[in-house]
């Protein structure tokens, strides 16, 4: 299971996030934008310096800028946004502090909630939530974003805009009917309505993002809806699968092809969770005769491979996807941790250290690159990667555990003993008997009060593995989440 999901022991492909998101192009933005300002801020500095250095250093300092601004454009206009216009709002709404805009926010801010929890299945991403940046040019009424807006409607690429409209249906009540549209993207025109009867609006606006997210980010939801059963801690009986899977199926029914080589890929992740991985095996290669380049395609197939224990098919599988122009980092990272459980440990670190490259601010990537580093004895560089792992999600238990491994093979059974007490605070089924007697003593020894989990490290913030350049690109490209202003 994952250390998102079940957090036991053995933190494999199971439950793993391996979905084609904004991260890569919201580091590449802050890159260029970080890029620019050092940039303006050096062109201060000559300005204050020397005046015999203006001929020689401002011209080229021009140029740099212009290609900066050129490059942000670009990627601005191939970057498709998902916007919230101002809600159409009855009045009984506005009196409660319900506007327009008001509600366009907190429907944006409930649709990112649901986004941020979905790293249970595979999904790609049409969009993304960072706010970009608006460089003005000085001197002219020109600036980064309205120069993307132009070129946008030039070259016919529109924004993702979810038109929402609410009515009330009765006088005497609070009943509501919100009508949901989509407008552009591969899911143009698709359209809900949501009606709610109650005083709770949290709860309404909760719906309509929900809707909204069903019709722009079906994969997401999906792999939203997972990870809240998950947390439920059900078991493969008792779980229930059915809205997930009628999710996928819309998707599936629908014409964008884009979109259904994530959900078949979905649907098969979900098969492997419930141990039916002959059926998601099946699955994988039948929808591989479709997409027959798609790195994530080939990541389902190894994993349901791996699952029956054919690791020599499963390494064949994973190696191809690793090799695919679509690859993430998270294709890198599954094949290394089959190559782990392999006992290859030299490939499998070089496939955490490509992973890494890709997505330095994976969780999971730092976890099994940590795994492989303990079972080769590098125990600190193993605690290193740990420590960062922790910072970055406090809550997964399987790297306390790691780390206590890796401080008890040290020779530091109490700093060990602490580590798996910190663990057992999260979640007792990821130690075992040993281990669980070690971290007793240690609270024992620490007094009751202790140990607790740190909290998140304000500055470092989890990133999910970042596309490459495909073909599929230029219908899955980063969007960002914004709420459009008052006019």
């Amino acid at each position: 299971m994952s250390s998102f999901q079940g957090q036991h022991r053995t933190m494999n492909w199971r439950g793993r996030p391996f979905y084609r998101t904004g991260n890569a192009g919201r580091r590449s933005s802050s890159h260029s934008s970080g890029f620019l300002q050092a940039l303006l801020r050096a062109a201060e500095r000559i300005w204050h310096g020397p005046k015999e250095l203006w001929p020689y250093v401002l011209p080229w300092l021009g140029v740099l800028l212009a290609i900066v601004f050129l490059g942000l454009v670009v990627r601005g206009v191939l970057t498709r946004q998902l916007l919230v216009p101002p809600v159409e709002t009855p009045k009984s709404l506005v009196e409660r502090g319900y506007t327009s805009n008001f509600l366009a926010e907190r429907i944006m801010s409930a649709m990112r909630e649901i986004s941020q929890d979905a790293e249970s299945i595979p999904h790609d991403a049409l969009t993304d939530y960072d706010a970009q940046p608006d460089i003005q040019i000085p001197g002219q009424d020109v600036s980064y974003a309205s120069t993307v807006r132009f070129i946008k409607g030039i070259v016919n690429r529109p924004d993702v805009a979810v038109h929402v409209g609410i009515m009330k249906m009765d006088d005497g009540a609070d009943s509501y009917l919100a009508h949901v549209q989509i407008e552009g993207g591969p899911f143009d025109s698709r359209e809900r309505t949501v009606r709610f009867v109650g005083t709770d609006l949290e709860k309404f606006v909760s719906d309509i993002a929900i809707e909204a997210m069903r019709l722009a980010e079906p994969n997401i939801l999906a792999s939203h809806l997972y990870s809240d059963i998950q947390k439920t801690r059900c078991s493969l009986a008792q779980c229930d699968y059915g809205e997930i899977v009628k999710i996928y199926d819309e998707v599936l029914a629908l014409p964008a092809s884009e979109q259904g080589e994530w959900a078949q890929a979905g649907k098969a992740w979900l098969l492997v969770s419930q141990g039916l991985s002959k059926k998601a095996e099946q699955q994988s290669r039948e929808a591989l005769t479709v997409y027959k380049d798609s790195a994530v395609l080939r990541a389902s197939l190894g994993v349901a491979l791996e699952q029956q224990h054919r690791i020599d098919d499963a390494l064949d599988a994973l190696q191809a996807g690793a090799g695919e122009k679509s690859r993430t980092a998270e294709n890198l990272r599954l094949l290394g941790d089959v190559l782990l459980h392999a006992k290859h440990y030299p490939e499998a670190l070089d496939a955490f250290t490509k992973a890494n490259r890709m997505a330095p601010g994976s969780v999971n990537n730092l976890h099994d690159w940590a795994e492989a580093l303990v079972a080769v004895g590098r125990y600190d560089e193993a605690i290193d990667k740990l420590s960062r792992a922790v910072a970055l999600r406090p809550d997964l238990a399987p790297s306390y555990v790691e780390w206590g491994q890796a401080l008890e093979l040290k020779g530091d059974p109490l700093g060990a003993g602490y580590k798996y007490a910190q663990a057992l605070e999260l979640d007792p089924d990821t130690l075992s008997a040993r281990e669980n007697h070690m971290a007793r003593l240690s609270k024992a020894f620490r007094g009751a009060d202790s140990p607790d989990t740190p909290s998140p490290d304000a500055k470092a913030r989890p990133v999910s593995n970042p596309p490459a350049a495909s073909g599929l690109q230029a219908a899955q490209i980063d969007a960002r989440w914004v709420a459009t202003p008052t006019a």
